[in-house]
């Protein structure tokens, strides 16, 4: 089985009470031991998303099991989106 390396955009839904912690968010999702690099990028007005490179096994349910982990690692976790897609 192969292995395939995925970018992705994690947005961040806006609390009402303050800014998200990025810091903290991208911290967790940098403890994956699928996750290469974590990296804090700006988006636009002042806010900002979460860039994640992640090396991943090639096979069924595989990507989304991974999207799902990163969904469930803070109630702010809002869209993920898969910029870049190749083999390794």
């Amino acid at each position: 089985m192969g292995h395939v390396v995925v970018k992705y955009k994690v947005t961040l839904d806006q609390p009402e009470d303050g800014v998200p912690d990025y810091e903290q968010i991208a911290s967790e999702i940098s403890k994956f031991e699928e996750v290469q690099e974590v990296e804090i990028k700006p988006l636009a007005f002042g806010m900002m998303y979460i860039e994640v490179q992640a090396v991943l096994g090639e096979g069924e349910g595989i990507v989304d099991g991974f999207e799902d982990r990163v969904r469930q690692t803070n109630e702010l976790v809002g869209q993920i989106e898969a910029l870049e897609m190749g083999r390794l």
